[in-house]
């Protein structure tokens, strides 16, 4: 989770919701709804970015093929 938290900024910087977009179009392939930004920028701001990371690669959604 740290190592993709560095990855987002380094790739799209500190915007948090480019880093949503880029997160979930690297996790699972596809935009997040506005509900899902939304959701995600509060977790952000409460959590920080490496525990957003860290739900993103816990969700169902993500699957980690072998």
């Amino acid at each position: 989770a740290g190592f993709f938290a560095e990855r987002l900024e380094k790739e799209v910087g500190k915007d948090s919701t480019k880093q949503i977009r880029h997160a979930f179009a690297l996790a699972f392939q596809r935009e997040p709804d506005g509900k899902e930004i939304a959701a995600s920028k509060k977790f952000i701001r409460e959590e920080g970015l490496p525990m957003f990371c860290r739900a993103m690669l816990n969700a169902n959604e993500f699957i980690y093929v072998f």
